[in-house]
């Protein structure tokens, strides 16, 4: 797991050796973050392959999984995301914590064999449109940009 909690550890993440696809999306993610000046406000999670729901769980205090009790998969549970998108192989889910602008943003791959095979079968539901329940929001490329145009020119701040 990869987590990016502060401005210090966004602007390194940009340095470590990470494969290509997320190391583009984190680019693009990051520097959207210091664009709007919320460097402060966000902390990034890269789920790797072998993570598992608990360790998330530890990282950031909750679960995408569970809501008010409920499980995804029971009757009742509604997701709870502010925004959904599915890269193309990575998803990527943020959380927006109370008014303050502080946000979760969670990235994860879209590959099977892993430990988040519920976390995947949420998202990839709800890119179906398959029960999920509550204001969902899915946006899916057609290839490259994402939320926001891709800056590939952008310097991080000192």
């Amino acid at each position: 797991m990869l987590s990016l909690y502060d401005a210090p550890a966004l602007r390194n993440a940009l340095t470590l050796p990470l494969r290509a696809d997320i190391k583009a999306l984190l680019h693009e993610r990051i520097a959207q973050i210091f664009t709007d000046g919320l460097e402060d406000l966000s902390h990034v999670v890269v789920l790797c392959a072998g993570d598992t729901e608990a360790a998330l769980k530890a990282e950031v205090l909750f679960s995408p999984l569970e809501r008010e009790g409920k499980r995804w998969g029971e009757p009742g549970f509604q997701t709870w995301w502010d925004w959904l998108h599915d890269h193309g192989g990575w998803f990527e889910l943020i959380y927006c914590v109370a008014n303050s602008g502080f946000a979760f943003v969670l990235f994860f791959e879209d590959a099977d064999g892993g430990e988040l095979a519920d976390l995947l079968a949420m998202c990839r539901a709800a890119g179906r449109g398959e029960g999920v329940g509550g204001g969902w929001h899915l946006n899916q490329l057609s290839g490259g940009g994402g939320g926001g145009s891709l800056n590939k020119n952008f310097t991080l701040p000192p």
